[in-house]
């Protein structure tokens, strides 16, 4: 069997919060996602899920209220949205890299 891996960025800013407060300024992050699944709908299903927060605050996305968007945080979001996102294919994703920076990447699978 073949994985098919789709790979975008997006342009979004953050902070790191502890207990809701910031734990350092608000910085913004040339972000890069790759996706892995054994399905068709990949592209589609990210593009939709990057266009969430492109030129935005991820702090400001609903989905992020009380929690704080680390990497980590971010690849478990788009793993599920994604998956949402292909439908009947979605349970043929397999994993979610995030990248805040070169170097610095966080992985969600299940």
């Amino acid at each position: 069997m073949f994985e098919v891996a789709y790979e975008t960025t997006f342009c979004a800013t953050h902070v790191l919060t502890d207990g809701g407060r910031p734990i350092e300024p608000v910085h913004g992050h040339d972000w890069r996602v790759e996706v892995v699944a054994a399905g068709d709908a990949l592209d589609r299903a990210v593009g939709e899920v990057c266009r969430r927060f492109h030129y935005k605050d991820i702090n400001a996305h609903p989905a992020f209220a009380g929690r704080s968007p680390s990497a980590e945080e971010v690849a478990r979001y788009f793993f599920e949205e994604v998956r949402t996102g292909m439908g009947a294919e979605g349970k043929s994703l397999r994993r979610v890299r995030v990248w805040e920076a070169p170097g610095c990447s966080a992985t969600y699978t299940e």
